[in-house]
């Protein structure tokens, strides 16, 4: 392959094939709680740190099969279509819809929310379930 184009053009190939051959999804990846961060004082680093170490402590809970905590990261080649103005980017997957919502009413869901809500000035959820 001689450009970044052809390689993705590629790997898209090889997924859809993979979808089509009857490959299910793994049960870690059946259904993704993702959620977006603004900071409410993002130049303030300590309210930053604060947060940042909220939301890894989230990946412990025994209902979440796996757990991402990240920043923004954009690349030249996406830049125009990249969303990288939130902070903090989480990614938590359950093997079901029921094990998310298990989570979000768990109690120490709730007290991440009400320990940490002061810090961030806007949130967004996006959910997907594997078709």
């Amino acid at each position: 392959m001689n450009n970044r184009r052809e390689f993705l053009q590629q790997s898209g190939l090889l997924a859809a094939g993979s979808a089509l051959t009857g490959s299910a999804a793994t049960p870690s990846m059946n259904f993704i709680h993702h959620v977006l961060f603004w900071a409410k004082n993002p130049n303030n680093e300590a309210e930053k740190n604060q947060l940042f170490k909220a939301l890894k402590s989230l990946g412990g809970l025994p209902m979440i099969q796996s757990a991402h905590v990240g920043k923004p990261i954009i690349t030249d080649f996406d830049k125009p279509v990249t969303e990288g103005s939130y902070t903090f980017s989480v990614v938590l997957t359950f093997a079901n819809a029921e094990k998310e919502k298990e989570y979000l009413y768990h109690p120490l869901h709730k007290k991440f929310i009400d320990d940490n809500k002061h810090l961030w000035g806007k949130v967004q959820v996006i959910d997907s379930q594997a078709i």
